[in-house]
């Protein structure tokens, strides 16, 4: 059964389900604990060597930094320690390939970019604390999983949403006031409560809205504004939600989905923002085979809507025409969209 969350801000619901995601406490590995030693001792041995300063947070890390530390003391090495501790504290199978662990050059690039900042340059303290201490261990998988340059943001395609408004408008009628939409790749689901918002103030008295993803963790920040990492974000996120979230109008859920798993739910507008033909998604069979499941999934007249404003650079490898194309190969009508591309079921 694909894990799947309504929306709560109540404290002891949230904690009795992120104990279903994540061990609490101590993890008490010793073959983990045999690993982060044999690292120290590495890391000890690479201090000798290394002639420059040891990174520490304010330190801007120079090329030269980066590659020697790189030369004496790959991210190979650590890596493995890491993705053990990662898959010793969750309840499901990370995707660490996904994560800064796998994204960054080396140690050095990793400790420069996380966020918030770890304190020390040794990789076996902190595994260390990371193993023993259940607080610091959940803060940094949630930093580790929503990374805070992703940019995640509420209103990022303003253009798609004033041509959703149209639309919403000159359907109202036609759906009888009762609509059904999916935010397919929604990540931490900021987007999922934009197109909430849009719906309900477009009229619609009955609005069913699904939010999926992939990651576990983002499904939890999505359906629970909760963002361990980042107190802010977390009193900002429930601040601007709790009036959605208030609304009899409103079903909303979030649940575990690949973008191209085949369903027999039929949606009147669907939103896939940020990935399509970006670098998580970009091969030729694979995009296409998700645009195919999701276009199946659109209910007759229904909306597809697909934008992205993070990755501009792989637009060179998946132009706007070719999204438009694979569209149009699945029988949708091209709508003139102020952002992204639009794609309509006939009737």
């Amino acid at each position: 059964m694909r894990p799947a969350f309504t929306p709560t801000s109540d404290p002891a619901e949230i904690r009795r389900r992120l104990d279903r995601l994540l061990v609490s406490g101590a993890l008490g590995d010793p073959g983990l604990t045999r690993r982060i030693d044999r690292l120290a001792a590495r890391f000890a041995g690479f201090t000798e060597s290394y002639p420059l300063p040891l990174w520490a947070p304010g330190l801007l890390p120079t090329e030269e930094m980066r590659s020697l530390s790189e030369a004496l003391f790959p991210l190979s090495e650590v890596r493995p320690v890491f993705a053990a501790l990662c898959r010793a504290a969750c309840r499901f199978t990370p995707l660490l390939e996904a994560s800064y662990l796998y994204g960054s050059a080396s140690w050095l690039d990793f400790l420069h970019r996380f966020r918030p900042r770890l304190k020390r340059a040794d990789p076996a303290h902190t595994l260390a604390l990371l193993a023993r201490d259940g607080t610091f261990r959940e803060s940094f998988l949630f930093a580790l999983f929503l990374p805070q340059h992703f940019g995640a943001t509420f209103e990022r395609y303003p253009g798609q949403t004033r041509f959703l408004k149209r639309w919403l408008a000159g359907n109202l009628g036609r759906l009888g006031g009762r609509i059904r939409a999916l935010d397919s790749a929604c990540g931490s689901g900021e987007g999922s409560y934009d197109l909430a918002g849009t719906l309900l103030e477009a009229g619609y008295r009955e609005v069913r809205l699904d939010g999926s993803t992939l990651e576990h963790l983002e499904l939890f920040a999505a359906a629970h504004a909760f963002f361990p990492h980042d107190p802010q974000r977390t009193r900002a996120y429930r601040e601007r939600v709790a009036p959605l979230l208030a609304s009899e109008a409103l079903t909303l859920r979030f649940y575990l989905e690949e973008v191209a798993a085949p369903s027999p739910e039929r949606f009147d507008v669907i939103l896939c923002n940020g990935l399509l033909g970006g670098p998580l998604l970009h091969d030729a069979r694979e995009l296409s085979k998700a645009v195919a499941a999701l276009a199946a999934r659109l209910a007759p007249g229904g909306l597809f809507l697909a934008a992205d404003r993070f990755h501009d650079g792989w637009r060179l490898k998946v132009p706007v025409a070719r999204l438009q194309a694979l569209f149009k190969g699945q029988g949708l009508i091209l709508r003139e969209s102020e952002e992204g591309v639009a794609g309509e079921r006939p009737r």
